[in-house]
């Protein structure tokens, strides 16, 4: 997912770019004062979780339907009462 949420060492950080082998991320100084993430050097080890669920949305939405665990019409339910997408 080319934008989207990552927790590192369990901060929440909106990556900004996505690369081949990579991603980057903001981190305003108000975050690096008052977590780990200010402590943090270059190759050093760190927990990553992704956003799976922004994934999913996102391949539903652009019509991508190989995964079949779940049916589209229970999915595109879910996300109108959620009031993500609107039908006209």
């Amino acid at each position: 997912m080319e934008k989207g949420s990552v927790a590192v060492d369990g901060i929440s950080l909106t990556v900004v770019e996505v690369d081949r082998d990579s991603f980057s991320v903001v981190i305003i100084p108000h975050t690096a004062r008052l977590t780990t993430i200010g402590f943090k050097n270059a190759g050093d080890t760190v927990n990553l979780e992704a956003d799976i669920l922004g994934k999913y949305v996102a391949r539903f939405l652009q019509g991508d339907r190989t995964d079949k665990r779940n049916s589209d019409t229970t999915i595109r339910q879910l996300l109108k009462a959620s009031g993500y997408i609107q039908e006209e």
